[in-house]
Formats: structure tokens, sequence, C-alpha cells
């Protein structure tokens, strides 16, 4: 995958929608928006976008705080 190098990178999670682990991704990317995180995680989940984003939620991750369920 080529980055673009004039446009900064976010990291966005992906978080299981309605549960009390909110603060704990389930998934870590580096995408240049949310758009394009949603549609990569949707791919993983084999989930269209309508699909996904009644089950999961993607935001965009704070480096500083971070916390993930799948550890190794």
């Amino acid at each position: 995958m080529k980055q673009n190098k004039n446009k900064t990178m976010a990291k966005f999670g992906m978080y299981t929608k309605g549960t009390s682990e909110s603060t704990n991704h389930i998934n870590v990317v580096e995408m240049n928006d949310k758009a394009q995180a949603e549609a990569y995680f949707a791919g993983v989940k084999r989930l269209t976008l309508e699909q996904f984003r009644n089950l999961f939620v993607v935001r965009e991750v704070n480096n500083t705080n971070s916390k993930n369920l799948l550890l190794g």
C-alpha cells in the first residue's frame, strides 16, 4: 500500500458499539480519514458499511492513551 506523503495519516480504532468496554479498541489501522478506516474494517469483517456501522464504531485513536483488547 502506497502512502501519500503530502497527507498526514491518523490512527483509527474499531470499537464494539454499546458495550461497557468502549474505551478499549478491538483493532487499529492507520488511514487518511475515518471513511477509509470504516471501509477497511468493514472489509476485514466482511460486512456492508451499514451492517458494520450497526455493530461497531470507528474513532480516531489518541496515541498517548491507547488500550487494546487483543494484546500480542
